[in-house]
């Protein structure tokens, strides 16, 4: 069983809220500034609260390249839902072996499933392989280090996460997501390897297929 990370396993809109808390800690400790508010609301409107985050300390565009490495290394104050604890806990009982495969920074994601409390699960990071998700070569390396008769993927985004496995002959499960979703991706007019075989409800409707 290999499962997508954000959005997928919790709401990736919760690890922005924690960064952007994260950047107005220092924000304050620094510069006396209190705009935790202002930056949250920025980020929950998707737009770019870091530059917010330069012009309420008072500094100019060049200091936000600071503030997106304070972002993205922050240890998030993230976590599981409990269907979704309880989901995951069903599929270890089931499934010879979890893993991971997410697109991102090594230590942003490594830091993000040390907060979830899944460290010891296998994780395929697209920085650590650069390798990027349609290219195959992660659910291949998958196939060499956990030879299986069956492989299944969970994913929410069908630009992308989808196209790689099935080309492969996995099964491929969509988890739809919430509206509060930042990166939600299921257009309707992507067809063929972009869509998984079906799309679930919920992380617990998985067990439905294995």
């Amino acid at each position: 069983m290999v499962l997508d990370l954000d959005d997928t396993l919790y709401p990736e809109a919760d690890y922005v809220a924690s960064g952007a808390r994260a950047v107005a800690h220092h924000l304050a400790d620094l510069y006396g500034v209190d705009c935790e508010a202002a930056l949250l609301k920025d980020a929950a409107r998707g737009g770019d609260w870091l530059a917010k985050a330069c012009e309420l300390a008072g500094l100019p565009a060049a200091a936000k390249p600071s503030f997106l490495w304070l972002y993205r290394l922050h240890p998030p104050s993230i976590g599981l839902s409990a269907d979704t604890q309880a989901a995951l806990d069903l599929l270890r009982g089931r499934c010879r072996q979890l893993v991971i495969l997410t697109d991102g920074r090594s230590v942003t994601q490594r830091l993000k499933l040390a907060a979830l409390g899944m460290s010891d699960v296998p994780a395929y990071i697209s920085e650590e392989w650069e390798s990027e998700k349609p290219d195959p070569r992660r659910f291949e390396q998958v196939m060499r280090d956990w030879p299986a008769e069956r492989y299944v993927y969970v994913g929410d985004n069908a630009a992308k996460d989808f196209i790689g496995p099935n080309r492969l002959g996995w099964l491929t499960l969509g988890v739809r997501l919430g509206p509060a979703a930042l990166y939600a991706n299921r257009p309707p007019d992507l067809a063929g390897d972009s869509q998984p075989a079906h799309w679930l409800g919920a992380l617990s409707e998985v067990a439905a297929y294995l």
